[in-house]
């Protein structure tokens, strides 16, 4: 059963990926395509479908293959690491096809863009953020559930049936330890993110902009609360089943596994629907001026996924291929939280792997 388990989440990741990896290049700031800033006047291009069509083929193909390493592995008796193989595969994966398509797409680009680029960059003033009380609050919930689960389930190892059940009584509650608490965190970064602002007569960037942060700071919020409460249900029921408490994991964890999937789900279509990136879907004035604020300037981004401008203090601006908010890479603190939770990751890792070996 907890095989099953791991293998129904490997599928839900690879499903969620691959999913929003097809709909991404849709939902993107007109005038930006896979990173790259081509221009407000290119998005309607031949070229550019044709540029989706590939894109949508390969998406497809990385699922297939994602699933085909995942599967074989977790088949073959090794659940925990096919999950986590076929999972590297498939980032990896995805990260090697945006590339490509990322320089198909910077090719398409008309070299008066690049003029176009250089206009002058329109900062305003953050505002008021909205939406950090949740943040907060979800922060302090999900760093108190989850160390208390972790500390439950290290006293739980005494007594289990093999060395195995090392791995699936710690994996679930050092998942919840490193991902709910830094959802929580993103959700404050969030609320503070800088706004990448269009100018031109007759705009509604401002408003659009605030709109946007907002819902996602509270969509942030929710979700890391929702995976922290079910992470710690599912956490406690691998426990008591591997200590033969239980004879299953119970109706309620596949029924909380459906409505949290779900309830994520709607929200990040709601925002697509309604906002658009950057709240893009709000604006007016798109014909009237190119993106400003950093958008523009492809000198600023590499690869279209990085932001790195030491001269901005702001550690979150707006994603050029995404949903939301990246760090700026320039900024020490964004440098030191993603260097964290990549040690932090890692450690995961490491800790299911020797459980595995023990």
């Amino acid at each position: 059963m907890n095989d099953t388990v791991i293998d129904l989440f490997f599928t839900l990741r690879v499903f969620v990926v691959v999913g929003f990896l097809l709909v991404l290049p849709r939902i993107t700031r007109r005038g930006l395509l896979f990173g790259a800033y081509i221009g407000e006047a290119s998005a309607e291009r031949d070229a550019v479908r044709r540029l989706l069509g590939d894109w949508y083929l390969g998406c497809v193909m990385l699922m297939a293959v994602s699933f085909m390493v995942g599967f074989t592995i977790s088949f073959s008796g090794w659940a925990v690491a096919g999950n986590l193989i076929g999972t590297v595969v498939l980032l990896l994966g995805g990260l090697v096809l945006y590339l490509r398509f990322h320089s198909r797409a910077r090719e398409l680009a008309p070299p008066a863009v690049a003029q176009q680029a250089k206009i002058a960059v329109a900062p305003l003033q953050a505002g008021e953020p909205e939406g950090t009380g949740l943040a907060k609050l979800a922060l302090s919930a999900c760093l108190a559930t989850s160390i208390a689960v972790f500390v439950y389930a290290l006293l739980s190892l005494e007594g289990t049936r093999s060395d195995e059940s090392f791995a699936h009584i710690m994996f679930v509650p050092s998942l919840n330890l490193l991902i709910s608490p830094f959802t929580a965190l993103l959700a404050l970064l969030t609320a503070k993110a800088k706004r990448s602002l269009r100018g031109g007569s007759g705009g509604r960037s401002v408003e659009a902009q605030d709109a946007f942060r907002a819902t996602m700071t509270n969509v942030a919020s929710w979700t890391a609360l929702l995976i922290c409460a079910f992470m710690a249900l599912l956490s406690i029921q691998v426990i008591r089943l591997l200590h033969s408490e239980i004879d299953s994991l119970g109706l309620e964890v596949w029924l909380s596994a459906v409505a949290v999937f779900a309830l994520i789900l709607a929200n990040l279509i709601r925002v697509v629907k309604s906002y658009g990136q950057g709240g893009a879907l709000l604006e007016t004035g798109s014909a009237e001026a190119p993106l400003t604020d950093g958008l523009a300037d492809n000198a600023r981004w590499a690869w279209g996924l990085f932001y790195v401008d030491r001269n901005d203090p702001s550690i979150m601006v707006e994603s050029r291929f995404g949903l939301g908010y990246t760090f700026n890479y320039g900024n020490r603190i964004s440098i030191l939280i993603v260097a964290t939770f990549l040690v932090l990751s890692l450690g995961v890792v490491t800790l299911v792997l020797v459980g595995i070996l023990r």
